[in-house]
């Protein structure tokens, strides 16, 4: 929830609403290359078997051109064999546990986070904004770690026990964020 302040004439009254999503704006953004990749390294490794592209675009309901461009990358990126001929087809380079999330989004898009299309090491910020560029590197560094801890294996058999779970996380503060009625941005209010 996030608090709105409606500007009037009379007293400030604040009203409760729904943030909203910024669909197609999100900070970060999982790409449908990378989505339709890890469906794919998903069904490979629970089939245990070579798979053709159609039985794979069939299979997962995925367009057809698109997932074998896709596949070509990931063959490129040395995460799937292939087999030409009859009985041929694409199957995991490697054993799917040994098959991270952080190896699949490079091979496929490099950068796992980049801060306005460059890497942050490329970017010199200066006066009070100067720490920034800690600031993106940790960001891309507990990002990174979380996705090498992720495998392939992991997802096909639900086991994310590892992982932090959002909704078991302590929250900071219950209270909605305020939203300043010019500025547009959220300031979270202090613990009560």
């Amino acid at each position: 929830m996030v608090m709105h302040i409606e500007p009037s004439s009379g007293p400030v009254v604040p009203t409760l609403r729904r943030h909203r999503s910024s669909v197609g704006n999100a900070v970060l953004s999982i790409s449908a290359r990378v989505d339709y990749a890890v469906q794919i390294l998903c069904a490979l490794a629970e089939s245990n078997r070579i798979m053709t592209a159609r039985q794979l675009s069939v299979s997962l309901g995925l367009p057809h051109k698109f997932l074998e461009a896709i596949l070509t990358d990931l063959h490129r990126g040395v995460i799937l064999t292939s087999r030409r001929g009859l009985g041929g087809g694409f199957g995991l380079a490697r054993p799917a546990d040994e098959m991270s999330l952080d190896e699949v989004i490079t091979s496929l898009v490099g950068a796992v986070a980049e801060v306005r299309g460059q890497i942050p090491e490329a970017i010199d910020y200066r006066g009070p904004a100067e720490n920034l560029r800690t600031a993106w590197l940790a960001v891309r560094s507990n990002l990174r770690l979380t996705l090498e801890g992720i495998t392939i294996a992991d997802i096909v058999a639900g086991d994310l026990s590892r992982i932090a779970d959002p909704s078991a996380a302590p929250a900071v503060s219950q209270a909605p964020a305020v939203v300043g009625a010019r500025a547009r941005r959220s300031i979270p209010l202090p613990p009560s």
